[in-house]
């Protein structure tokens, strides 16, 4: 099976991306929707309140928007919620990916705005491909400001907290520039479909 890695800053348009390849039968990992379904396991939650207190709830629950003011805000405590989080992340993917080759699947897409955030520790040493997707910081701002309910001072703070997309370039094997419209994103996603097709025969 080909382990392809998906990546991209904020705002870039990655899950726009994954979107389009699950369209054409290849089938999509999303590290974030694995990272927010185990905020809702007890004994995950229950650390992360020891550690980031009960501000951040919202009832009994966890509040990502209050979380990530916190964390997008304090790289100690972003490297502390990383520390909790990621290696039960790392093993559900790696479990996942374990599925779809039981599956037959050839290619397996996995999504993630970390990977080569941390070039020891995240991802790298067991994907054989990876997809990079580039947009203008301003147009990524632009899209953020329309999209989420954030404030432009939040999301500067999470642009801020992410290596920037540029400087993952040389570790890339398709680049996607994000930059138009949907007629080009696609046009270019279908780029790199034609080249992972070769690639699996």
């Amino acid at each position: 099976m080909l382990k392809v890695g998906l990546t991209g800053g904020i705002g870039s348009g990655k899950t726009e991306v994954a979107k389009i390849l699950q369209i054409h039968g290849f089938p999509v990992i999303n590290s974030d929707q694995i990272g927010h379904e185990f905020l809702n396991i007890p004994e995950v939650s229950e650390t992360i309140i020891r550690e980031f207190g009960k501000d951040i709830l919202t009832g009994d629950d966890i509040d990502r928007s209050k979380l990530g003011k916190i964390v997008f805000s304090d790289p100690v405590k972003r490297v502390k919620l990383n520390e909790i989080i990621h290696p039960i992340v790392i093993e559900e993917i790696k479990r996942s990916v374990e599925e779809k080759i039981e599956k037959g699947e050839k290619v397996v897409i996995i999504e993630s705005a970390l990977i080569f955030e941390d070039i020891d520790t995240f991802f790298p040493q067991w994907l054989d491909k990876l997809i990079l997707v580039l947009a203008p910081e301003e147009l990524r701002i632009k899209r953020l400001l329309k999209d989420r309910k954030l404030s432009e001072e939040d999301i500067l703070a999470r642009i801020k907290s992410q290596k920037k997309p540029e400087d993952k370039i040389p570790y890339a094997n398709w680049i996607i520039f994000n930059d138009d419209d949907f007629v080009k994103l696609n046009r270019e996603v279908e780029r790199v479909i034609k080249e992972l097709r070769s690639a699996i025969r």
